[in-house]
């Protein structure tokens, strides 16, 4: 308990001192002297030995920001092209009139595309926050009996008695068994091999056709935002997973707010994420936040949480809304004791391991030295628990630790797992979101064959109108990013980088400043 005090003081103290570190500073750009202990700015650090503020290899300053070389050779919005590879990061070249320009996703600024969520953000907006009030909330209820289905009814709310029956009284024979691949933390080149192997040429569909999607629980630090782009233009969903890392377990409102929605803002700036399609959230380190987490969620429109661990013993619980009360035991002293409607708890049902190992993370209930059948057959128990009971999702929470348990052993494990299961008729792998899509009308076996996962881009994305990501692949990663130097001596590490398809940001994005700008 006290190094999750210690630990919380900490971060408290980088966020204040990054801050200060801000102000405090007279900034200098790229190319621009640091010999008085200037902040260097827009991706670049102060050279020691030449005081000058200086890009990383392979990049010079251009208005004011790091750049890859070959982007200064690479035509601006408005200059002449001929084929769109011929134009800098996030502009196309118009065919009528043979001149780039940025696409729909960015604006101009200097000479260069900016993503339009750092835009939307400029003018004060944000279409996910209400506005607060004064009223009390109210502390939920339990759930209403049959009698009284009137009072909790579908699509906005859904819950039961005993937190282990289906939506619409479904019988399991009728319910299609749903899995979830969802994975946790940075996205960098320790994590990109995996996810690369696993999705870059699909191997898994679902008897509908669809190509197996993931969710990503993202967090910002030691993330490369070109790679998030690569999996969000893959059709997998993009979720948060906080901004530092740190848990939250006693964080106030602001606090929640900063690092889960602030991690949304980032990762819709320089991951090129459609903003809206970002409703899911995953608390960092697992830690619930009670009331105050999911005030935030209110406020910020997140549409579910995927935090709570619970034990189903021998049946599994399905996911409800917290309209009313917790239908399934809280372990944890930090679940919420208010009623907060329309928002999804999908609950992590621990996963009965090696020896009496319980865990909600499938690498805690795991041996270091559990084989490849060892591990396997720990997936495969755990998926018959639902599969011959109640059909309530199956949910894998993945991350490097598992996958690279042994080196390859839990990776090699997972994909036989997957491969034996994916001829089955009655089963379908499906993103959170697409899963609180289900829940929210749901649709029998027979019927699954038209049913479309909700990790699809937003009606109003033009970007993906082009084609079916269900049946084609159309990814417009940057083949050469641009690289983001910044001195972080308000963080435990002081230098920290990270790519992105995008131009860097004045200063390293963090709590309380989550697009980068001089404060």
């Amino acid at each position: 308990m006290f190094f999750v005090i210690l630990k919380t003081f900490v971060v408290d103290i980088y966020r204040s001192s990054a801050s200060a570190e801000i102000s405090n500073h007279n900034v200098a750009r790229p190319g621009e002297s640091c010999r008085n202990s200037e902040l260097c700015v827009g991706g670049s650090i102060c050279d020691s030995g030449q005081r000058m503020c200086i890009c990383a290899a392979a990049h010079e300053p251009l208005n004011g920001v790091c750049v890859l070389k070959e982007a200064l050779l690479r035509m601006r919005p408005g200059q002449a092209c001929r084929v769109t590879n011929e134009c800098v990061n996030g502009a196309v070249c118009l065919a009528d009139s043979g001149i780039c320009q940025c696409d729909e996703l960015h604006h101009e600024e200097n000479g260069l595309c900016y993503s339009n969520a750092a835009k939307n953000k400029k003018s004060g907006s944000n279409f996910f926050h209400s506005i607060p009030t004064n009223e009390p909330k109210r502390i939920a209820e339990p759930c209403p009996l049959s009698e009284d289905s009137y009072k909790c009814s579908l699509p906005h709310c859904f819950c039961s008695k005993d937190g282990r029956s289906p939506p619409a009284s479904m019988p399991p024979t009728s319910i299609p068994q749903f899995i979830v691949l969802s994975f946790d933390d940075a996205v960098n080149g320790r994590t990109m091999r995996d996810y690369r192997a696993l999705f870059e040429r699909p191997q898994i569909f679902n008897p509908n056709g669809a190509p197996v999607k993931a969710t990503f629980f993202i967090s910002h630090e030691w993330t490369n935002y070109n790679d998030v782009q690569w999996i969000a233009d893959g059709g997998h969903e993009i979720a948060s997973n906080s901004i530092s890392h740190e848990s939250l377990e006693r964080s106030n409102l602001s606090r929640w707010m900063a690092e889960m929605d602030g991690q949304r803002q980032i990762l819709a700036s320089f991951g090129n994420v459609d903003e809206m399609n970002i409703v899911g959230m995953r608390a960092p380190q697992l830690g619930m936040g009670a009331d105050d987490q999911f005030e935030m969620m209110e406020r910020t429109g997140f549409l579910y949480d995927n935090t709570m661990s619970v034990n189903p013993g021998a049946m599994p619980y399905w996911p409800q809304t917290l309209d009313y009360r917790l239908s399934w035991h809280c372990e944890n002293n930090n679940c919420p004791r208010s009623s907060f409607p329309g928002i999804w708890e999908i609950p992590m049902n621990q996963f009965h391991g090696t020896g009496s190992k319980r865990s909600a993370m499938i690498r805690g209930a795991l041996e270091l030295n559990s084989s490849v059948d060892e591990i396997e057959q720990v997936l495969r128990k755990n998926f018959e628990r639902s599969y011959y009971t109640n059909r309530a999702p199956y949910i894998l929470s993945l991350n490097a630790d598992f996958l690279q348990l042994g080196g390859d052993r839990g990776m090699r494990a997972l994909t036989r797992f997957l491969t034996s299961l994916q001829n089955r008729p009655d089963i379908y792998f499906l993103t959170l979101r697409g899963l609180v899509k289900w829940l929210q009308d749901p649709v029998p076996l027979e019927r699954m064959q038209d049913f479309k996962d909700s990790s699809e881009r937003s009606s109003n994305s033009s970007r993906f109108s082009s084609y079916d990501y269900y049946t084609k692949h159309e990814i417009r990663q940057c083949e050469k990013p641009n690289k983001c130097v910044y001195a972080t001596p308000f963080l435990s590490s002081g230098e920290h980088q990270f790519l992105t398809c995008d131009p860097c940001p004045s200063m390293f994005p963090w709590v309380d400043n989550p697009l980068g700008r001089i404060i």
